[in-house]
């Protein structure tokens, strides 16, 4: 192998570390927010092109959308009209 090949690779190396690093940025902040604007707030600073993709990098992928998946379900209304607390389910809906 040639040098040229090595400092390639190194190369190739790095940038994907880069990449993953940023991805571990954003999903820390992402993770550390109380609402889903802040998430998709956070969720801009993600590099515009796809990612390298390698076992690590879909590691943090995954618990960043984990986090992202439980904001939306902590901010998703209530449709259930026996749900304590629900517009429906209240006792003046429940007239003989």
């Amino acid at each position: 192998m040639s040098l040229r090949s090595v400092i390639f690779v190194a190369l190739l190396a790095g940038c994907a570390d880069l990449e993953t690093q940023q991805l571990e940025r954003v999903k820390k902040l992402v993770c550390a927010c109380k609402d889903v604007k802040c998430a998709d707030t956070a969720m801009k600073d993600l590099p515009p092109a796809d990612p390298k993709a390698n076992h690590h990098a879909q590691g943090v992928a995954r618990d960043m959308l984990d986090c992202l998946a439980k904001l939306y379900e902590a901010e998703r209304p209530v449709t259930d009209p026996d749900a304590a607390g629900s517009a429906t389910g209240s006792a003046s809906a429940r007239v003989p």
